[in-house]
């Protein structure tokens, strides 16, 4: 409506304009026409006549054009006016269910504000009993475990001493600790919540920093012609299935490619070291970042530097340089050494304390213990008790037969006295025929000499 506006007085304006133009060129025509001919005056107020007409009726035409468009435009605003009032009806009611729903919202986050804080404490709570039971829990285990394997070992401690009697003194033989005994040592034995790792098996492992001090010195050496200095120092009787020439330059290869693994202010100190003190140290602080703890390991890391096929310890061929990161990348996946994933301890935001022990030889350690006793010495005690008691029976028929005989021993003895009261009673005299006449004159004899 404001721009129709304009445009109406822009164009009344011009009409305007033009009307005193008109009337100005007219009057300069007119005075150049008076002081002419009469016959030019003539034409050209018949000219300007025309003109005058045309320009009026263009001026007409452009009237009734911006009137329309005037019209028009008045027409607009109203339908316009009439919108935005509609959507300023809309935008309240858009306001007002704003201010509802968001009431709402903060209502319903309020509450569920509050379930949250409920549950994490109650959660809290069911982690302090949990953490409570599983002490608890791990604590009895631990005990009973305990008992049960003192109560086993000393068992079987008995078992072997009784073995070894039976062998020296019921069988005569020569008795040495059977190789299942080691069990009683402790070998095998799974490892209780709370037990240290074991590192027998890593201590005897060389360092990764003493085997890669020793790498570098036993190559410096190879490559001064010392072969035989090369070999004592580092040589393939040890385990070590590549060179130290080879392994040395997998281990350049490697802090030339992995010297980010390298912090910079150690790269800055290091400066002044010479090439195999700089070597060793920056070995040192990548061996920590990938892993490398042993000189197995350091090994195992030089069959990645390797091109497969070319596997020779001498003259094999290392990877190209850009596929250094993706051999790191393969070793710290795929090689992890079982020692270390025994001392690795895992990460439990539920219980950082509690370590999940492997059961898995449980029953094999127990059994171990139930069978400490070879089967071949269980084969020697069955036979031995086989004999025993084929012994016993015996001894048994024997101790039966002596009491038998040692009741017949007594009645006799006291027919005897019987007998021999009644041979020496004086009624025998008045008999006609006495019994020492019926009896036989061995009897008779034996008695004669007993009596």
């Amino acid at each position: 409506a404001v721009v129709s506006t304009q445009s109406t007085g822009d164009f009344s304006s011009q009409l305007q304009h033009l009307r005193v133009q008109d009337a100005e060129e007219y009057n300069m025509v007119k005075i150049k026409a008076g002081n002419g001919c009469p016959s030019t005056g003539a034409a050209a107020s018949s000219n300007e006549g025309r003109r005058t007409k045309l320009n009026s009726e263009k001026l007409d035409y452009n009237f009734q054009v911006l009137k329309k468009r005037d019209e028009e435009n008045t027409i607009t605003k109203s339908q316009q006016k009439r919108k935005i009032t509609r959507l300023q009806d809309t935008l309240n009611n858009l306001k007002s269910k704003f201010a509802k729903q968001e009431a709402s919202f903060r209502e319903e986050n309020q509450q569920l504000a509050d379930v949250y804080k409920r549950i994490t404490d109650q959660f809290r709570e069911l982690q302090k009993k949990s953490k409570h039971f599983q002490a608890t829990d791990t604590k009895k285990f631990i005990d009973v475990w305990v008992m049960n394997e003192e109560e086993a070992v000393e068992l079987a401690k008995k078992v072997l001493d009784e073995d070894r009697i039976i062998f020296t003194q019921q069988l005569g033989l020569n008795w040495s600790v059977p190789e299942s005994a080691k069990v009683l040592e402790g070998e095998g034995r799974p490892l209780l919540a709370g037990e240290p790792v074991k590192q027998a098996s890593t201590s005897s492992l060389k360092s990764a920093r003493a085997a890669a001090d020793d790498i570098i010195r036993a190559a410096s050496e190879a490559g001064s012609g010392n072969l035989e200095q090369s070999r004592s120092t580092f040589g393939t009787e040890k385990g070590n299935v590549y060179s130290p020439v080879l392994i040395k330059s997998v281990l350049e290869l490697l802090c030339a490619e992995a010297d980010f693994l390298v912090e910079k202010k150690l790269v800055h100190l290091l400066a002044p070291l010479e090439h195999d003190e700089r070597l060793l140290m920056k070995l040192d602080s990548i061996f920590k970042a990938i892993g490398v703890e042993t000189e197995e390991d350091i090994n195992r890391l030089t069959e990645y530097f390797i091109v497969k096929g070319d596997e020779t310890t001498e003259t094999a061929t290392l990877i190209h340089p850009n596929e250094v990161l993706k051999a790191i990348r393969h070793f710290v996946s795929e090689g992890a050494s079982p020692n270390k994933l025994l001392t690795q301890k895992p990460s439990n935001e539920f219980d950082e304390a509690a370590v999940e022990r492997d059961s898995g030889n449980d029953a094999n350690y127990w059994e171990r213990l139930a069978r400490v006793l070879p089967e071949i010495h269980e084969r020697k005690w069955d036979a031995l008790l086989e004999g025993l008691q084929n012994y016993h029976t015996v001894l048994t028929q024997r101790s039966k037969l002596i009491e038998e005989t040692d009741k017949l021993q007594n009645q006799n003895s006291e027919l005897r006295m019987l007998l021999q009261q009644y041979i020496g009673s004086r009624v025998n005299q008045d008999l006609q025929i006495p019994p020492t006449h019926t009896i036989p004159s061995e009897v008779l004899r034996e008695y004669a000499i007993e009596s």
